[in-house]
């Protein structure tokens, strides 16, 4: 073999190496998301389970196994978009690892089905996530359903979705309302898709 065949086989290998890992990356996070949406559903069924058996004694700390699976970085809530057939975990932090493995709650901003204004960041059609890939598909009267550590189901109700610049901080204004908001990036990254929702109030 001749040094131009050696250096054509060199470039062949180092270009297979070169898509190999983006597609490896890809796959381990949709791998980490589902056992995620696994584990959080598991522990919820179990809270609920626990619940209706109706113990004595008012239980006043969760399990380890849990205590572990709600820390920091792990999952705090599964929001669904049936429209847009989206589902998928939400964590505490917008960090670059939350972002990898599904939705993530600005911890600035008000508190999942709090008053003021919750704000969830996630990424679409990336190598990293395609979690909010659809949501420019998003129209005004969608639901977005988002079911916490607890078990207990919120219900917003899409009433707006625009677009801004990537620096817009106004999107994580505080109000008096119970406020979603979530947002992806926009044009290659250089704008930002917002989507803003109110939670639907329970009947009396």
């Amino acid at each position: 073999m001749d040094r131009v065949e050696k250096a054509a086989c060199i470039c062949f290998l180092v270009g297979v190496i070169c898509l190999a890992i983006p597609a490896y990356n890809h796959f381990s996070n949709i791998r980490r998301t589902d056992r995620l949406m696994k584990e959080f559903t598991e522990s919820v069924e179990e809270m609920q389970d626990e619940e209706t058996a109706g113990e004595e004694e008012e239980q006043t700390t969760i399990s380890e196994a849990d205590a572990t699976l709600f820390s920091e970085g792990d999952v705090i809530a599964i929001l669904e978009i049936e429209a847009l057939g989206i589902r998928y975990p939400v964590m505490e932090g917008a960090t670059s690892d939350n972002l990898n493995k599904g939705i993530g709650h600005l911890t600035e901003t008000a508190g999942i089905g709090g008053i003021g204004n919750c704000v969830l960041a996630g990424h679409n059609g990336s190598r990293h996530g395609e979690f909010f890939t659809h949501l420019n598909d998003i129209a005004i009267g969608d639901v977005v359903q988002i079911l916490d550590f607890e078990g207990k189901e919120y219900t917003y109700e899409v009433t707006d979705f625009y677009t801004v610049g990537p620096y817009e901080n106004s999107i994580k204004d505080q109000g008096e309302e119970r406020e979603l908001t979530l947002f992806t990036c926009a044009q290659k990254g250089t704008m930002r898709f917002v989507v803003r929702c109110l939670l639907r109030e329970e009947a009396d």
